[in-house]
């Protein structure tokens, strides 16, 4: 019994096969190298130290996201029960009031039409949570303000909310953290017995 698909293993193994050619130790095919390959995998990545993958230096990526979680695929879920009739409308078109004025007065549209009414643009409400934060904890925040926020504060997360205005669709889309890190040591002692 084969535990793998020919047809979408054998390009993916063979990169695998390339790469390790090219390490210490292994002997290459041919007189010369392998020329280099464009990988569609992460083993053919190289990255060295100090340098991020996207370019940036260290010190530049300290107010970008990260410990991103996406939850397209809750979303795609979701929709997919109400287009098959096993969700109704009113059970996920239900966006709280303060969710509505947050996305009139804080939301930024998107380019993405509601995909239950197709009538509106959707818009991404942007919520921020963190000890850091004290009493603007569970705040809605424009996109603008996130970035000052994040030179500012140590750590706290954001979830991107989209919302439809007018038939009440609502999902989380994205949750991510921001701010200089964690690199402060806790002030908690150890409790003594």
């Amino acid at each position: 019994m084969r535990l793998y698909r020919a047809d979408i293993s054998t390009p993916y193994v063979g990169i695998g096969r390339e790469c390790r050619r090219g390490r210490p130790g292994h002997a290459f095919v041919g007189s010369q190298p392998p020329a280099p390959i464009r990988a569609s995998t992460l083993a053919c990545v190289n990255v060295q130290a100090g340098q991020r993958p996207d370019g940036e230096s260290p010190g530049e990526g300290t107010r970008q996201r990260r410990a991103v979680v996406d939850y397209a695929l809750q979303r795609r879920a979701r929709l997919a029960e109400v287009y098959a009739g096993r969700a109704s409308l009113h059970d996920v078109c239900d966006a709280h009031p303060y969710l509505l004025r947050a996305a009139a007065f804080h939301g930024q549209l998107s380019d993405v039409s509601c995909p239950v009414c197709r009538k509106e643009q959707l818009s991404e409400v942007h919520y921020v949570y963190g000890d850091a934060l004290k009493a603007m904890s569970g705040q809605a925040k424009a996109p603008r303000e996130l970035a000052d926020m994040a030179q500012r504060l140590r750590e706290f997360t954001v979830y991107v909310v989209e919302v439809c205005r007018s038939c009440r669709w609502n999902h989380l889309t994205m949750s991510f953290v921001m701010g200089q890190g964690s690199a402060r040591p806790s002030r908690r002692r150890a409790a003594t017995e």
